[in-house]
């Protein structure tokens, strides 16, 4: 994994982070192979990754909180055959929606989906978003409370969950979106000038038959 790894020589672009009454500077980090980036508080701290498809593990401060974001980066080439910038939402649905979250979380014990919505945005991409607390099968034991974010953009899933204590969940979630908020991915495909329409700027002439024109007029 490379990382370019930025912080206050320039003041990690002169951000500040609102997680307690006092501020804190903002790392900025650009992940080379998962072609995306992440800025987080000073105050975390990156850590171990726990699977292969984790690009990026940070840790919030104190032990207690057990509070995480996690970025994890998957290769998705079922879809390369169907035009993103048409089809981008629709995409989203098949790909990333319900059941990809039902198996996401299989990884847990207990786990509960209790929000889940689609069309909502991560980086450049559509995204699905879903709430959910589960118990933790590795590392320390603990019920946990996770928002989470997935994906497709290009040929890769991105799924970001930032997770804590349950109990504690409400204290973090600020500092949580504030992270995902953050998250941007590498250009891979220009976006239509137009938007979804088709250019109608290059259609012919219409030639309407007007009594009140006293003929034919075109527009």
């Amino acid at each position: 994994m490379h990382l370019i790894f930025k912080f206050c020589l320039t003041v990690a672009v002169l951000l500040t982070f609102s997680f307690s009454p006092a501020k804190a500077e903002i790392f900025y980090i650009e992940d080379q192979d998962g072609r995306f980036s992440v800025s987080f508080p000073d105050l975390w701290r990156i850590t171990s990754n726990m699977k292969p498809d984790d690009q990026l593990t940070v840790m919030g401060p104190g032990k207690n909180d057990l509070a995480m974001c996690r970025v994890r980066v998957r290769e998705e080439g079922r879809f390369k055959i169907y035009p993103q910038t048409q089809f981008a939402d629709e995409l989203q649905k098949v790909a990333v929606s319900r059941d990809f979250w039902d198996k996401y979380l299989g990884q847990y014990d207990n786990h509960i989906i209790e929000a889940m919505q689609d069309e909502s945005g991560l980086g450049r991409g559509y995204a699905s978003m879903a709430e959910a607390t589960y118990r933790t099968t590795e590392g320390v034991v603990a019920d946990k409370h996770a928002i989470l974010f997935a994906s497709l953009y290009g040929d890769h899933i991105y799924i970001v969950e930032c997770s804590t204590q349950e109990v504690h969940f409400e204290k973090w979630r600020q500092a949580f979106m504030g992270i995902i908020k953050s998250i941007d991915f590498e250009k891979a495909f220009e976006e239509p000038k137009q938007g979804h329409y088709r250019n109608f700027t290059k259609d012919d002439s219409v030639r309407i038959q007007s009594d009140e024109h006293n003929g034919v007029y075109k527009f």
